[in-house]
């Protein structure tokens, strides 16, 4: 009998905890440096003491793991087939970092770059750990997680223009009016602009009514209020067929994209998929 793949990935994936459970997932954190104090993104960070911190203005930045934290993880799982799926290269160093960890032990991994970051790099991951549940090999849960990949995208906005325009990884224009971006894996455009929270979830709304068949959809946000619970709503009666997940944007994306930025990541499901 061949042994079950296991899945790792990193906390920029913004998975949430009961399905890192309950498809047994293995985080590796990432560390986010907010007023010089370095802060590590696991299942123990006051989320929301970060999030006062980030609100008031205080300067972050966000690392990735040593090399030794993967191999460690790496060798803590067996000599099972191991695939560990992560947020791009275009926006970490954290996939070459586990490339080496993995070069630098005995298991047997394959890391997989998603090109994409935060929960659309988590939906990636989700599908390899489904794909793994089920019962693939290595090659399928690879496959499984490129596919997504390739199709996943998000459309979102942001609040906090000039934290987003100071962390270099979303290029913002000087407007007044918050952009709704779509983005995937071929890079972000505007799909418009809205002078409040609640203008920008009409654009998602309008934008996700247009996409056809079942979808996975996660809706997440770093302290957008009450618009993310209507949101939810929303697509809930629209789209009553679809696997829904609300997730929380965490620290390490937050520290970029700034507070209150809120949004939907989607992508299609199999039609034999429940």
């Amino acid at each position: 009998m061949s042994t079950a793949v296991r899945v790792v990935t990193d906390s920029n994936t913004m998975i949430p905890a009961d399905l890192v459970t309950d498809l047994s997932i293995t985080v590796v954190p990432l560390t986010v440096a907010i007023g010089g104090d370095e802060l590590v993104e696991d299942a123990f960070l006051d989320v929301a003491a970060a999030y006062r911190r980030l609100r008031a203005g205080e300067a972050a930045t966000t690392s990735a793991p040593s090399p030794g934290v993967f191999v460690d993880t790496y060798r803590a799982l067996g000599t099972g087939p191991i695939v560990s799926v992560h947020i791009g290269a275009t926006y970490s160093g954290t996939v070459d970092v586990a490339r080496l960890g993995a070069r630098l032990g005995t298991a047997d991994v394959v890391v997989v770059d998603t090109g994409t970051a935060s929960f659309l790099a988590g939906c990636c991951v989700l599908a390899a750990a489904e794909s793994a549940r089920d019962g693939g090999g290595s090659a399928d849960v690879v496959a499984a997680a490129e596919r997504t990949a390739e199709k996943v995208s998000s459309i979102f906005t942001i609040a906090e223009l000039d934290r987003a325009r100071v962390g270099g990884r979303l290029v913002i224009d000087d407007r007044d009016d918050a952009p709704v971006l779509l983005m995937d894996r071929c890079g972000m455009s505007v799909v418009g602009s809205a002078p409040t929270a609640d203008a920008a979830a009409v654009l998602m709304l309008e934008h996700l009514d247009a996409v056809p068949g079942r979808l996975r959809i996660g809706i997440g946000d770093a302290d957008a209020g009450p618009v993310v619970d209507e949101l939810m709503s929303q697509v809930h009666v629209r789209r009553p067929d679809d696997d829904i997940i609300r997730y929380v944007v965490g620290p390490t994306v937050a520290a970029h994209a700034g507070m209150g930025t809120f949004g939907i990541v989607y992508h299609p499901l199999p039609p034999t998929s429940r």
